[in-house]
C-alpha cells in the first residue's frame, strides 16, 4: 500500500479499460457535470449517491471522485478469473488507502420476503435498514420509490445498471453521505442479486423464485474533510475525461 493517499492516486498509472474501447462510455443524452456544482444525488461509477445532508460542494467533489477512482482501479487490478469478492475487497482496500476508515461491513445472505417485485422495489425495505431509517439517503429511497415514472433511458439509469454487471451477478452500490465542520459519515450499502450477465434494466427486473435469494452488506466510511480537499485535484486530474462519463446527475 502507498505511504499516502496523494502517491497512491500518482501510482495509480492509466484507469482506461478494454471494455472503454469496446462500447463508447458516453452515455446518450447524458450532459457533463460541473464538480464545482455536484447535485443532492449523482451515480459515480459503481455507486448512486445521496448528498443531500451534505452542502460543502468540495466534499461531495472529494467522495465522487475517490469512489470513482477505488472503482476503477478496482476493474483494473482485478484478473478476469477472479471473483465478487475479491473485486469488493480491492474497492474497499482503494478507499482506505485513499484516507477512508471503513468499519463494520459483512456479507449477509438472506431472501426477499415478495417475489413478483422489480429490483427497485424490493431493495427499499433493505436500504432503510441499512440507513438507519428513512431520514438517512432520502434522495435514494425516495427516487428508487418514484422509478416507475422516471424514463428508463435516463443516462444514470443506463449507468447505474451498466456498472453493476460483474461476475454474472449485478452488485448494487448506494452511499448516504452527511458531514459536519470536520467530517464526512458514510452509510454504504451493497446488494447482490444473482442474475443473467446479459441483463439489462438491472432496476427494473422482476424478481422471481429463482432470483429471490441475495447477498447484502453495510459498512460504516468516514473521511476527513481537509483530506478529501486535498485529494480532489489530484483525483480529478487522473480521472480526467473520465469524469464526464461517469459521473452523472440521478434526477431522483
Amino acid at each position: 500500500m502507498a505511504s499516502n493517499p496523494i502517491t497512491f492516486i500518482a501510482a495509480a498509472g492509466d484507469l482506461s479499460l478494454p471494455d472503454d474501447e469496446l462500447e463508447s462510455t458516453a452515455i446518450p443524452g447524458a450532459e457533463p457535470l460541473d464538480l464545482d456544482k455536484l447535485p443532492q444525488g449523482v451515480v459515480s461509477g459503481t455507486t448512486l449517491i445521496d448528498f443531500s445532508n451534505v452542502a460543502s460542494a468540495p466534499v461531495r467533489a472529494g467522495v465522487s471522485l475517490a469512489m470513482l477512482f477505488a472503482s476503477r482501479l478496482a476493474t483494473k487490478a482485478t484478473p478476469a478469473s477472479a471473483d465478487e469478492d475479491q473485486w469488493l475487497a480491492a474497492y474497499t482496500s482503494n478507499l482506505s488507502a485513499l484516507g477512508f476508515a471503513l468499519s463494520g461491513s459483512g456479507i449477509v445472505s438472506s431472501r426477499f420476503k415478495k417475489t413478483g417485485l422489480k429490483v427497485h422495489e424490493a431493495i427499499i425495505p433493505f436500504l432503510t435498514m441499512a440507513f438507519g431509517g428513512a431520514a438517512v439517503g432520502p434522495i435514494i429511497l425516495a427516487g428508487l420509490k418514484n422509478l416507475k415514472d422516471m424514463d428508463k433511458g435516463s443516462p444514470w439509469i443506463t449507468l447505474f445498471d451498466r456498472e453493476s454487471r460483474r461476475f454474472n451477478l449485478t452488485e448494487m452500490h448506494f452511499a448516504a453521505v452527511s458531514s459536519d465542520a470536520t467530517e464526512t459519515h458514510i452509510r454504504y450499502a451493497i446488494a447482490r442479486l444473482s442474475v443473467a450477465s446479459d441483463t439489462t434494466q438491472i432496476l427494473f427486473f422482476k424478481i422471481t423464485d429463482a432470483t429471490a435469494s441475495f447477498e447484502s452488506s453495510t459498512t460504516t466510511m468516514t473521511a476527513n474533510n481537509s483530506l478529501l480537499a486535498v485529494m480532489e485535484p489530484d483525483l480529478r486530474l487522473k480521472l480526467g475525461e473520465m469524469t464526464r462519463s461517469f459521473i452523472l446527475d440521478a434526477k431522483l
